[in-house]
């Protein structure tokens, strides 16, 4: 998609959210509840798609790297040989310069008999021939090695140019995400609103009742800070305002298996369920890592925090448990998701459809 297609893209949704947010809280019905979730799926599918080809890039760049490695191993060894058969051929060159241009003559004419010239011609003759086809070798490596080199710079260019265009579709695709969270912000407070509406209709009905028992608003008994799910469903986003694309498979000499959702640093990740969640600071690769082991008896992984968020402990759906970072093996801010069937070391499965089904 062309960056400036992009752009306008963003900045029609940034309009279309600002008309979202102007609804008066008295206006909210189910109607409008269904098109505000339309357009944060709208936002939410453009800024996939520019995930999708961020995603696209930095793999032909690693591929590209991969190639510009096999091409110098193969440079490097082209010049050894060249080093090699130019030092044989100088070599070679000092000898018969040194012994003379009729040194065959010389050869046969101090033999005893004629059946030791002949042998003695032909010994000449042989190490004269090796002389030229080593000659003609180099020529030949040569020419490979301006080929390599060549190929080498092209190569390099090649990466340059992939490695500019990751960068200017990384800043297309924060414009959408931004767009995205205001719409999803949004569709948030509206829910909340009418919970809050609900919530309060059915507290005067059971005063009006002269009810004995007490509402609760604490949200979740202190657990936490808790996001709403707006898609509603088991499983909730792990990462409101994000984008990705379906990334789990191999990828360079590897295999990679979660999903790569990218936002800015400091953007709050929640549980997908409810759960108790693990922290590992600084594991290697994945950084600060967290561990939710879900009642469904499945383990949620996320790599790559900036911080955590609270200890150790018991959460609900939609708790706040970490913050987008860059942590170990990262080049941007973004949080590697996996989903892990029955247990921290359980069969890694692509979390892709998940993703999807929750609204993403």
């Amino acid at each position: 998609m062309p960056l400036n297609r992009m752009r306008r893209l963003a900045t029609a949704l940034v309009i279309a959210a600002t008309a979202f947010a102007a609804q008066p809280a008295g206006a909210d019905t189910a109607s409008e509840l269904e098109e505000a979730r339309a357009a944060v799926a709208t936002a939410q599918a453009q800024a996939n798609a520019v995930a999708a080809e961020i995603s696209e890039a930095q793999t032909r760049y690693e591929a590209i790297t991969a190639r510009i490695a096999d091409v110098q191993l193969t440079a490097s060894n082209l010049r050894a040989r060249v080093d090699e058969l130019q030092t044989l051929v100088r070599q070679r060159a000092v000898a018969a310069y040194i012994h003379g241009a009729n040194s065959n003559l010389g050869v046969v004419m101090s033999a005893g008999d004629v059946v030791t010239a002949v042998r003695r011609k032909q010994l000449l003759d042989r190490a004269n021939a090796a002389n030229l086809d080593d000659i003609e070798a180099l020529t030949v490596l040569r020419e490979d090695l301006a080929r390599e080199e060549a190929e080498l710079s092209d190569q390099r260019a090649a990466q340059m140019r992939v490695k500019q265009a990751l960068e200017d579709k990384r800043d297309v695709v924060e414009e959408h995400l931004a767009t995205v969270s205001r719409a999803r912000d949004e569709l948030i407070a509206r829910l909340e609103r009418e919970r809050a509406a609900a919530a309060a209709a059915e507290l005067a009905r059971l005063q009006a009742q002269r009810a004995a028992s007490q509402v609760r608003t604490d949200g979740g008994g202190g657990a936490g800070q808790v996001i709403t799910n707006p898609a509603g469903g088991p499983f909730q986003c792990p990462l409101a305002g994000s984008a990705y694309s379906a990334n789990y498979g191999p990828r360079g000499g590897g295999f990679h298996y979660g999903i790569d959702m990218l936002a800015s640093s400091g953007v709050p990740e929640v549980a997908v369920k409810s759960g108790t969640v693990s922290y590992v600071p600084m594991g290697g690769a994945g950084g600060n890592e967290a561990y939710l082991a879900a009642d469904d008896g499945n383990v949620y992984y996320y790599a790559h925090m900036s911080a955590f968020v609270g200890p150790p402990r018991r959460v609900v759906q939609g708790e706040v448990i970490g913050l987008v970072g860059s942590t170990g093996n990262s080049s941007t801010p973004h949080l590697h998701f996996e989903i892990r069937i029955g247990g921290p070391n359980g069969q890694r499965i692509d979390p892709f459809p998940s993703l999807q089904a929750a609204g993403c």
